[in-house]
């Protein structure tokens, strides 16, 4: 686990770079349409409050949970990339890329706070 956990570690830095480069250009150069600029604004939303979410799973991980909330830790990055990748493509592509892969990524968010949520639990001290 450790080689995958210092892996999801570096990709949460690139992840964090990548977010922060996109959201700048996507601000100040990119020239989207409205439904353009929808899309990107969405993918960034979802893209940065994963992050957050990403290092509280990699927090976890020294801990009692530690598979799940790595498990955790591995579903926001799947879900960044399908999600926020999907529509940051289509917005990209002016619309002419589909979004198809984006409700695999919000499934992927949704199990990612299950298991953020259940391995934090099991993180506390005392009976459950």
């Amino acid at each position: 686990m450790t080689v995958l956990n210092r892996a999801l570690w570096i990709a949460l830095g690139f992840a964090g770079l990548i977010a922060v480069g996109i959201g700048a250009y996507g601000a100040h150069a990119a020239g989207f349409d409205d439904v353009a600029h929808d899309r990107f604004a969405s993918a960034l939303l979802y893209h940065l409050v994963h992050l957050g979410a990403l290092a509280a799973a990699l927090l976890l991980v020294g801990r009692k949970a530690s598979r799940l909330a790595t498990a955790g830790a591995c579903l926001f990055l799947l879900g960044i990339l399908l999600f926020s990748g999907s529509l940051y493509v289509s917005a990209f592509s002016g619309g002419a890329t589909p979004t198809t892969l984006a409700p695999y990524g919000g499934m992927s968010f949704m199990l990612g706070w299950l298991a953020l949520g259940i391995a934090g639990a099991r993180s506390v001290p005392g009976k459950y």
